[in-house]
């Protein structure tokens, strides 16, 4: 939708030489030059002032330099919102997956949807690990535990989910059937950072009262689940990612925390969702649902 020489333009200013740009923006140097050429020629002025030791912006170079960044942003908005409406107008559901965010009970449900409303509606899969977009999707199922992009979405929640510990397969505890505070005392409790949901922070502090170590991190990841196995950390995790990584075991804990599990979905979705979201909720008043 933009004219990539714009892009091009910025990285030029920014970095004040065509060969530095060209680095950024994993192109040859005369690429660069020639598209800044371009882009001169049909402005029809002149954009920088070229030296032997780089490049300075023009009075031109200057003003439109200002008013780049809020352009392409405006043109960023512009597409997001062209793909919303598209979806909106569509019989599809896009899905996104990952690591954390898997389809446990999104399956089964879509089955029993399909056959109720016999209509073909199509699903699509967005690996969230590759494309950072995939987080908005029409659908994402898992926890409630308030990360920033759960905030701006509607949740359905199905069940609720025990918050329990993960340890490496050889560590101490391994073998325990559940967990007390007088067990996790000689150890550090690995939890994520507080703030952001409640009844986390409840957790986190009991476990302080309780005499634990407690180390907060930003996000859960694989630097975070080698630290547990090497350390000998515990992970608190809920009991839904017991299969997140084979060499951690979850297990079940001695208290009473769990957090909400469901279906995170956009503020306006789509036909398609909303029916699906309906039939789900037609679902819960007659069925318990679980993992």
């Amino acid at each position: 939708m933009l004219n990539p020489q714009l892009n091009t333009f910025i990285q030029v200013a920014e970095n004040g030489s065509f060969s530095k740009a060209a680095e950024k923006l994993y192109i040859t140097p005369s690429a660069v030059i020639q598209q800044i050429n371009n882009l001169e020629k049909e402005l029809q002025v002149s954009l920088f002032i070229r030296t032997r030791h780089g490049t300075q912006l023009t009075p031109a170079g200057e003003y439109l330099f200002q008013q780049a960044g809020s352009l392409l942003q405006t043109c960023r908005e512009i597409e997001e919102n062209l793909i919303t409406l598209h979806r909106r107008g569509q019989r599809k559901i896009t899905v996104g997956t990952s690591l954390l965010m898997k389809c446990r009970v999104f399956y089964p449900l879509w089955t029993r949807f399909q056959k109720a409303v016999n209509d073909q509606i199509d699903v699509e899969i967005l690996d969230l690990s590759l494309n950072k977009e995939a987080y908005k999707a029409d659908l994402l199922e898992g926890i409630y535990d308030g990360e920033a992009w759960q905030l701006d979405r509607q949740f359905l929640p199905l069940f609720q989910v025990p918050i329990a510990c993960a340890v490496a397969r050889n560590h101490p505890l391994a073998n325990k059937s559940c967990l007390t505070f007088e067990d996790m005392r000689p150890y550090t409790l690995v939890t994520i950072h507080s703030n952001m949901s409640e009844e986390l922070d409840r957790l986190q502090q009991e476990a302080k009262v309780q005499g634990i170590r407690v180390i907060e991190v930003k996000r859960y990841d694989l630097s975070v689940f080698s630290r547990c196995i090497v350390h000998q950390d515990l992970l608190q995790t809920p009991l839904c990612w017991k299969d997140i990584h084979p060499d951690l075991i979850t297990l079940p804990c001695a208290w009473n925390y769990s957090l909400a599990y469901g279906f995170h979905y956009e503020q306006e979705p789509n036909s398609a969702v909303r029916e699906f979201m309906d039939f789900v909720r037609r679902i819960k008043e007659t069925e318990t649902l679980h993992l």
